[in-house]
C-alpha cells in the first residue's frame, strides 16, 4: 500500500458523501441545472445535487444507475443539454443512456474494447463514443438503442482522450497524434492531423471556453497550449507543471478544465495538487495544497463558481502500489474572483 506526502483536505472546501467506493474516472456538473455526476471504477454512475450560498455549499446524493448498470469501471460520462440524460463509456465495451426522469437505461453503443471517452455534440444531436479499439462511432439520438452507429472513424491508435465542445472535437490517440475535427461540417474525417509537441503519452485534452484552440496535458508534468488556426501558431507554447522541486519527481496532469466565463484553465495531477492558470498571461493565478492521493478528475461548474475535484488512485504507479487513502469528492467555493479571473495586461 502507497501513500503519499499531503493534507486531508483542504480547509474550506465541502466533502460530498457518499462518494463512490474506488476513484472517479470522471466527474461532470450539469450544463443548466445544480447537479452533477460521478463516474467511478467501481463501475457505479451516481448523481448528486448541490446548493450554494457565498462560501457555503451543500450537496446530497440524488440518485444511482440502478437499472441495468454497467459491469465494468465507468470511464467517461456526459449529459444531454437539458441535463435530463447521462451517456456513459465503460471497461464493459458498452456506452449506455440514462433517463433520469424515468430511471431507465438503454445501451446504445457497442465497441470492441473499452469505452474511453464519450461526448454530446450539439450540431448534429449525437452522442459520440471513442474507444481504445481505435474507432470513434458517432449515435443518433433519433436512433438510440438501435445499435447501429451512424458512422463509425477508423483511427491509426487507441483513444486515450477526447473534448468536443461546440463545432470543434480533439482526440488524442495513443500514438501521440492529435486529430482536430470539425464535427458540424465533417465528422468523419479530421480537418488536421500533427504529431503531438510533447514527448510523452498524453492523458488529457480539453478545448479553450473560446474554441480557438486546445490544451493537453502529459504523464511527464507538462501542458502544451495549441491554436487550432494556423495563423496564430505564435501564441503556441508549453510549461512544466505538476513536478516536486525537492524529489524531482515528475507527475502525470491527469484533468484539464477550461473555466466557462473567463477562459482561465485548471490542470489537476497525480501528484494530488490543482493550479489555476491564465494561458494567455502565462501565469499561475493559484496554487493549491497538495492532498494524500491523486486528483483524477475535476470540473467547473456551469456558473463557473465551483470547482468539484476528485481524489483517488489514478494507477499512475500500476497495482503493486495503489493508495486507496482518502478517496474521495470534493467541492470548492469560488468566493474570490480573483482565483479564476484573468491577469490584466
Amino acid at each position: 500500500m502507497n501513500t503519499q506526502q499531503g493534507q486531508p483536505y483542504i480547509q474550506g472546501d465541502h466533502q460530498v458523501q457518499p462518494a463512490p467506493q474506488d476513484s472517479v474516472a470522471c466527474l461532470k456538473f450539469a450544463p443548466n441545472k445544480d447537479l452533477f455526476l460521478a463516474a467511478a471504477w467501481d463501475n457505479s454512475v451516481s448523481v448528486y445535487q448541490y446548493q450554494k450560498a457565498g462560501a457555503e455549499i451543500r450537496s446530497n446524493p440524488l440518485m444511482q444507475m440502478t437499472q441495468n448498470p454497467h459491469t465494468g469501471g465507468v470511464l467517461s460520462a456526459c449529459w444531454s443539454p437539458d441535463s435530463s440524460k447521462i451517456f456513459t463509456g465503460s471497461v464493459d465495451k458498452q456506452g449506455k443512456a440514462w433517463d433520469l426522469a424515468t430511471q431507465q437505461v438503454v445501451q446504445f453503443a457497442q465497441h470492441d474494447a473499452p469505452i474511453k471517452c464519450v461526448h454530446w455534440i450539439e450540431a448534429h444531436n449525437m452522442v459520440v463514443t471513442a474507444s481504445w479499439d481505435k474507432t470513434l462511432k458517432y449515435w443518433s439520438m433519433n436512433q438510440l438503442g438501435s445499435g447501429t452507429p451512424t458512422a463509425t472513424v477508423n483511427l491509426p491508435e487507441r483513444v486515450y482522450a477526447m473534448d468536443v465542445k461546440g463545432d470543434y472535437a480533439v482526440v488524442a490517440t495513443a500514438d501521440k497524434q492529435i486529430h482536430v475535427f470539425d464535427v458540424r461540417q465533417s465528422p468523419q474525417a479530421p480537418m488536421k492531423s500533427h504529431p503531438s509537441p510533447l514527448r510523452h503519452q498524453i492523458r488529457t485534452v480539453s478545448l479553450f471556453t473560446d474554441k480557438r484552440g486546445y490544451a493537453i496535458g502529459s504523464i511527464e508534468g507538462r501542458v502544451q497550449i495549441t491554436h487550432i488556426q494556423d495563423n496564430e501558431a505564435s501564441k503556441n507554447f508549453a510549461f512544466k507543471c505538476h513536478r516536486d522541486q525537492t524529489t524531482q519527481d515528475v507527475y502525470a496532469v491527469n484533468s484539464i478544465v477550461f473555466h466557462p466565463q473567463h477562459g482561465t484553465f485548471c490542470t489537476a495531477g497525480s501528484d494530488g495538487t490543482f493550479n489555476f492558470w491564465d494561458k494567455d498571461a502565462k501565469q499561475r493565478l493559484k496554487g493549491f495544497p497538495r492532498l494524500q492521493n491523486s486528483i483524477s478528475s475535476a470540473d467547473f461548474s456551469y456558473g463557473g463558481d465551483i470547482f468539484a475535484y476528485a481524489v483517488g488512485y489514478d494507477w499512475s504507479k500500476g497495482y503493486d502500489q495503489q493508495n486507496r487513502t482518502n478517496e474521495s469528492i470534493w467541492l470548492h467555493p469560488i468566493v474570490q474572483e480573483s482565483e479564476v479571473k484573468p491577469k490584466k495586461p
